[in-house]
């Protein structure tokens, strides 16, 4: 499996990751292309994608670094590759050099939003007990309460605070 980075809309990894992106995550957690197109130039963020060997795409992973936070903003397996450990070899690459890492999910509702938080705890996140509201990644969208998850430990108040500053001052770009 390879990583790659990604820096712009315009080649044909991106397309697939893209279509990887819309089909995964629900309209109020995506952005649009042009917004998409402009954050690549901000240099906190990173757009990863993983091919196999036969150049199919196996997964996204986009970040941003913020101080000393990594907050993963969206992480996607193809359907075509989940339940075949993509994902936590994934994750476990990405986690071992890096401290502060935080994620949002949809509260548990159902199965699925189940699975995906005993996914993140076989991993080591932590749920944290703070009510915490999506940064909106367009103008229309209404913030929604998410859960945030830390690697390992969790966060204190002040820590906490710092983050959601930076996610908004960051995040929310249209």
């Amino acid at each position: 499996m390879q990583e790659i980075k990604l820096e712009s809309i315009e080649t044909k990894l991106f397309k697939a990751t893209w279509s990887l992106y819309e089909g995964s995550f629900p309209s109020n957690e995506k952005r649009q292309l042009t917004t998409q197109e402009k954050i690549f130039k901000n240099q906190n963020y990173t757009a990863l994608c993983y091919i196999n060997s036969k150049n199919e795409l196996i997964a996204l992973l986009f970040y941003w670094k913020f101080d000393n936070f990594y907050f993963v903003e969206h992480f996607a397996v193809n359907p075509e590759y989940r339940g075949q450990s993509y994902g936590t070899k994934i994750l476990n690459d990405f986690l071992k050099d890096k401290n502060n890492v935080v994620l949002e999910i949809e509260p548990v509702c159902d199965e699925q939003t189940k699975k995906r938080l005993e996914f993140y705890k076989r991993l080591n996140f932590i749920e944290n007990s703070y009510k915490h509201f999506q940064i909106p990644l367009k103008k229309e969208d209404k913030s929604i309460i998410l859960t945030l998850l830390s690697y390992e430990k969790a966060i204190n108040n002040k820590e906490y605070s710092k983050l959601h500053e930076m996610m908004q001052e960051n995040l929310a770009i249209y």
